[in-house]
């Protein structure tokens, strides 16, 4: 597989070009926020569906899904048209990916449980799978457009800041326009389908501005070299490339990770509402929070991955996020913190949403540019560009875990007597300890698994520019 256009002679890659390609993650962080934190008390709580069957229905889900990001990373991977191997998946996605999220939002009033929840399992399934369809293409996209080991780094970073920022300022406008105390708060339906219309609006448009920002530099991006495969010699290359070793220590850090986001979004309302009794307006000021949270993660992550590396620097944000994560319910569980309703608690809650939200961001930016630097170590031991299949596994990781997560919430919830409808306060500080005491160890366990996972990593800076200047000599010797 060769370049259309050397890559000595590629024209460098402008901070414009970066900050429009991580734009388009937008569109991923408004799914995922929008259905870790709104779908369990819609369905739940306003629908009237029971907890456990949504967890259970979206860790199916996530399994169905799971399975079509390997196809479209190989697609992508050998696809060859006059928008490279990329662009067309990704202006293909934007139209039916807005759709079917606003569909997610407005369920049918009078169904019966049974077909509100299979309406529900549709929209899920096709809505990721539209979703796939973008993510993984522009995701493979970031090893193509640098090689620079910390340039990459920077790249993954603006596709995370966007991935927060995108999902905390919807989430931000749901809270104060939509789900504000005037419009009767969390427990209106027609709010939701609202909210949906005008976030699909702006998945849309983060899809194209990426799709479009980054048109340009089609010319410098890899082509396949035009071939007939046969399906034996396509399962041959699947397993050539999944058999690379660098690529599972990487992503068994990551898996870790995917669990603890799926059970921390799953449980982020209700700790917020029936553990902290946060108002609407209070509410209202995380996500800008968090998009603050973003900024401070996408300016000290590169540093600290370029001073300690992506693998040990992973180590130390990991260690303190599983302390930021659990310090203030541990404190609440203790009697230590002033009681709710107390002045001072909302600034203690908030300091801890910025730390999560900046320690979340540069751990999964480490992890995930980590992955991006496997592409070389790929090419290096197959002979072959396969950015979209490596990509996909990652993808796949991250979404079968992240079920488990909201499914571990869901049974959290139903422990903790949330599993029907149930207001803020008819919830007893028992039933509110009960769920503090299952998510303070559960949080440990699992980022402890992350950094144990993350000492097994071999690839570091100076494996990755000894694959470059193998791989260079040997495009030199063969005359590409």
């Amino acid at each position: 597989m060769t370049p259309n256009s050397s890559e000595a002679g590629a024209p460098p890659l402008r901070r414009s070009t970066m900050l429009l390609y991580g734009l388009g993650s937008a569109s991923n962080g408004i799914k995922n926020r929008s259905i870790a934190t709104f779908l369990l008390i819609f369905y739940g709580q306003v629908i009237g569906l029971p907890s456990t069957w949504i967890g259970s229905a979206l860790a199916i889900t996530l399994v169905i899904d799971g399975l079509l990001d390997p196809v479209i990373g190989q697609v992508s991977d050998n696809f060859r048209s006059r928008w490279g191997r990329r662009h067309p998946f990704m202006y293909a996605a934007a139209i039916p990916y807005a759709i079917v999220f606003a569909m997610l939002w407005m369920p049918p009033v009078g169904w019966s449980p049974e077909a509100t929840l299979g309406y529900m399992i549709t929209c899920i399934v096709v809505l990721r799978f539209v979703d796939t369809f973008f993510e993984v293409p522009a995701s493979a996209m970031a090893a193509e457009l640098t090689t620079d080991y910390h340039q990459r780094t920077l790249l993954v970073a603006y596709r995370y800041f966007f991935t927060f920022a995108g999902g905390l300022l919807l989430l931000w406008a749901a809270y104060t326009f939509f789900l504000d105390e005037k419009s009767g708060g969390l427990f209106i339906r027609s709010s939701y389908g609202a909210y949906g219309i005008v976030a699909a609006v702006v998945i849309a448009t983060s899809i194209l501005i990426c799709a479009i920002g980054t048109h340009s530099r089609i010319p410098t991006l890899r082509q396949p070299p035009a071939r007939k495969a046969t399906p034996k010699v396509v399962l041959r290359e699947v397993i050539e490339t999944l058999s690379n070793r660098s690529l599972w220590t990487v992503n068994a850090a990551g898996l870790f990770v995917a669990v603890a986001t799926g059970l921390v979004g799953g449980l982020s309302t209700y700790f917020q509402v029936y553990f902290w009794h946060l108002t609407p307006k209070q509410l209202s000021y995380l996500p800008i929070i968090g998009i603050v949270a973003a900024l401070l993660g996408i300016l000290i992550g590169p540093q600290i991955t370029r001073r300690l590396g992506k693998r040990r620097g992973a180590i130390v944000i990991f260690g303190a996020l599983a302390l930021a994560s659990t310090l203030p319910v541990s404190l609440r569980l203790m009697g230590v913190l002033p009681p709710n309703g107390s002045p001072d608690l909302f600034p203690i809650l908030i300091a801890e949403a910025l730390a999560v939200g900046a320690l979340t961001l540069m751990g999964s930016m480490a992890i995930t540019s980590m992955i991006v630097d496997v592409a070389e170590d790929s090419e290096l031991k197959t002979g072959r560009r396969s950015e979209g299949l490596l990509v996909s596994v990652d993808n796949i990781l991250k979404k079968t875990t992240a079920g488990v997560g909201v499914f571990a919430a869901s049974l959290v919830l139903a422990a903790a007597g949330l599993s029907d409808r149930i207001s803020p306060d008819q919830v007893s500080d028992a039933n509110m300890a009960k769920m503090g005491l299952a998510y303070v160890p559960a949080i440990w366990v699992i980022y402890v698994g992350a950094i144990l996972s993350l000492l097994t990593i071999r690839l570091d800076e100076a494996k990755h520019e000894d694959n470059l200047r193998i791989l260079r000599e040997k495009r030199s010797g063969s005359g590409s």
